[in-house]
């Protein structure tokens, strides 16, 4: 005997319900790690001056655009990071014009000798680098500068068994320095420019006091080769003060 029509409609009920599925499951826009601000994944340190400050004024740069990320190396590349710097590996034939300035070009602390500011056995980037210097006065006087942020351009050579030179400038801009050094070894060449924040001027008075090569490079490395700690960077955009 077949059941009665009612019987079999509430037997096929569940079954098609279960034929359905589950519902389609929804995005959790957390879970992306893309959904906050972009600021706020911006890396290096806070500036102390800001384009609001009326007491700054804007650099002068030769690009449009004032960040580049530490691991480009094309000239022409300077959009991707955080951090004021520039890097190029194209020969320039002569020291190149500044990619980022605030033109305090009055030179600190000429000397009539001539020598390298260091003169290292290996090269600056070795780990157990332990400096001598020629021109003991000049390495004093640069440390005096950057504690007192006193504006304008140290050009500087560094020393070591290379087939070519190692030079560069600091430019001294305040609270900030910008940084750049020109390697020419053999068929490698290698140009830098970095933004960094001064330490305190207590720090460099501490090392001025010790009265040696090695201590006031110890306290000068992690500016020109930034190892094995890099100097907290300047974010873009630069600004200057005034």
């Amino acid at each position: 005997m077949s059941p009665p029509r009612s019987s079999l409609i509430l037997l096929l009920i569940p079954l098609m319900a279960s034929a359905c599925g589950p519902e389609t499951a929804t995005t959790d826009p957390s879970a992306t790690g893309t959904t906050g601000d972009a600021s706020s994944s911006s890396t290096g340190p806070m500036s102390t001056s800001s384009a609001s400050d009326p007491t700054t004024t804007d650099p002068t740069t030769t690009t449009d655009t004032t960040t580049s990320t530490s691991d480009t190396t094309t000239a022409d590349t300077t959009t991707g990071g955080a951090c004021v710097e520039f890097f190029a590996m194209e020969y320039a034939n002569e020291f190149p014009p500044p990619m980022f300035t605030c033109n305090n070009t009055a030179e600190l602390c000429p000397s009539d000798l001539g020598a390298a500011l260091f003169k290292f056995e290996n090269t600056p980037e070795n780990k157990d680098a332990k400096p001598t210097t020629e021109d003991l006065d000049r390495v004093h006087c640069l440390l005096e500068a950057l504690r007192d942020r006193q504006r304008g351009t140290f050009p500087f050579e560094l020393s070591y068994a290379l087939l070519g030179t190692d030079t560069g400038t600091i430019e001294i801009a305040g609270e900030f320095a910008i940084w750049r050094r020109e390697v020419i070894s053999d068929f490698n060449y290698d140009y830098s420019e970095r933004a960094l924040w001064l330490e305190s001027g207590k720090v460099f008075s501490l090392c001025r006091g010790q009265n040696t090569a090695i201590a006031a490079w110890d306290c000068l490395r992690r500016y020109f080769v930034t190892f094995p700690v890099m100097a907290e960077c300047v974010e873009a955009p630069l600004v200057c003060p005034r």
